[in-house]
């Protein structure tokens, strides 16, 4: 929980708002910002650990070296350590528990690879005991080692995955599953070696997914959750181009895979990946049995996706440049979100990140669509700010929420025209807190941040509260978002 300052201020809420299609009771949301200080660091994309008593825990790799630190509400440093150098270290992030930071760190030499808890005293960052060791591998030069790791959509839960690729044996893969503080539950030996996505659910399933857009191969998921292991498999459908697929949800005894699929080759539009819809294949574990579920874009949809206005006859329904964000699952369904980001580049040197609209898809348990909701979303930045234009949703009680820069002259535009874009750091900005609930009602209200912008997307702290890395001009603020 994040303690309240005499200094923190309450941004004022603009009574403009955008309306959006099937709008709720209004939410109550707060967003208290912190004093106005130097930014983080210079790298501009710290690793939020955690927020305790006023202090804020990060990790960073500064001059190619993973630094811990701590930071007041002022962005004031408290406390800095080293924790290794690039080439040998990876911080896969960690959690404030108590008293104690516990990070997830795996160290890697040229034949050997140890995963383990490094647990340190909030206050100053130095260790605490000796480090917990989850999992170590010892070869010779040939050898290949690989860990991979998957986070459960209630934040609680956390799945790693050990595999040892050695000359000459079968590939061994160890699957674990660990809670907060990164104390084993259980672990398993597992038959899967080909993997491209770890899913733990809230329950403590784990699946090792294989999704692949190839036609004429299988999508293979192994499931295991601490006592059995279980193999399934199924292709996708051969009509259209798939062009992305992964695993949005397993739960119930069914896996839940959503495909961007491209119809046809656009000879109008080449650039890009030009998607005509998103399909959602239901495999049901224990019947065997596989659903489909296809949903075109709707002529609403296209227009809101490429910021045309709502009455505009498509030129065509595909999405150029669309491709899945991000996914959210829950006890009820999940959500899909989907977007369109390209990149500008100059004699082939990237110079600047777009991105533009956003469509939330909500499916039930079985993968039927029950619900989409486009969104006019435009923002852009130079290539070396594109975390500021790196938004994603986060999870709440009722449903999902999303906290994005915008234009501040969109306010006032009805919702069926077109918006105009952000340019981040030049432009006056509101920050547009959006909710949706399960059932689609939407709900938004915009605060005032001047030429400011943040840093990814909102930190959870618990379910209905966030923090901001807000940054502007050189300086840094923390945020805190409260969903009441």
């Amino acid at each position: 929980m994040m303690t309240k300052h005499n200094t923190t201020k309450r941004l004022a809420i603009l009574l403009a708002a955008l309306a959006l299609p099937l709008m709720a009771a209004a939410q109550n949301v707060e967003l208290n910002t912190e004093p106005l200080g130097k930014m983080l660091n210079k790298s501009n994309e710290p690793r939020f650990i955690g927020c305790k008593d006023g202090k804020v825990v990060t990790v960073d790799y500064i001059k190619r070296k993973a630094i811990l630190a701590s930071y007041d509400m002022a962005q004031t440093e408290l406390a800095r350590v080293e924790l290794g150098s690039e080439k040998e270290l990876n911080n896969y992030g960690g959690f404030i528990n108590g008293n104690y930071v516990d990070l997830l760190n795996v160290s890697r030499t040229d034949n050997s690879m140890r995963v383990y808890r490094d647990r340190r005293d909030l206050r100053t960052l130095q260790p605490q005991g000796d480090r917990l060791t989850l999992t170590e591998y010892k070869g010779n030069k040939d050898d290949d080692f690989i860990f991979a790791l998957g986070v459960s959509p209630d934040q609680q839960l956390l799945a790693g995955v050990s595999v040892a690729v050695r000359k000459g044996l079968d590939t061994d893969v160890k699957v674990a599953l660990y809670n907060r503080e990164l104390e084993e539950y259980w672990h398993m030996s597992a038959r899967s070696s080909g993997f491209n996505q770890v899913y733990v659910n809230d329950s403590g399933e784990v699946v090792l997914a294989n999704c692949t857009v190839n036609n004429k191969k299988y999508n293979t998921f192994t499931i295991i959750d601490g006592e059995k292991e279980d193999q399934v498999s199924f292709k996708l459908n051969d009509d259209g181009y798939p062009m992305e697929a992964t695993l949005i949800r397993y739960g119930n005894g069914k896996l839940i895979m959503a495909v961007a699929v491209r119809e046809e080759n656009h000879v109008v539009m080449p650039i890009g990946t030009n998607i005509d819809r998103i399909d959602f294949y239901c495999y049901d574990v224990r019947q065997r049995s596989l659903s489909i579920t296809k949903h075109n874009f709707t002529d609403l949809e296209c227009n809101r996706m490429a910021n045309n206005k709502d009455e505009k006859s498509p030129k065509h329904h595909w999405v150029q440049f669309g491709n899945i964000v991000q996914s959210i699952a829950d006890d009820q369904g999940a959500y899909l979100m989907f977007d369109q980001t390209w990149r500008v580049t100059k004699n082939d040197i990237p110079v600047e990140q777009h991105r533009l609209g956003m469509m939330v898809l909500r499916v039930d348990i079985d993968g039927k669509v029950q619900w989409t909701r486009p969104m006019r979303i435009a923002a852009m930045s130079s290539w070396g700010g594109r975390e500021m234009v790196n938004y994603s949703w986060r999870r709440t009680s009722k449903g999902i929420t999303l906290a994005v820069p915008q234009n501040a002259k969109n306010i006032d535009l009805p919702d069926n025209k077109p918006i105009k874009d952000l340019r981040v750091m030049k432009d006056n900005a509101v920050l547009s807190v959006i909710s949706l609930d399960r059932q689609g009602h939407v709900s938004r209200q915009n605060f005032d941040i001047g030429k400011q912008s943040i840093i990814n997307g909102p930190h959870t702290i618990d379910s209905d509260k966030f923090m901001l890395f807000i940054v502007g001009g050189g300086k840094g603020q923390f945020g805190e978002l409260i969903i009441k």
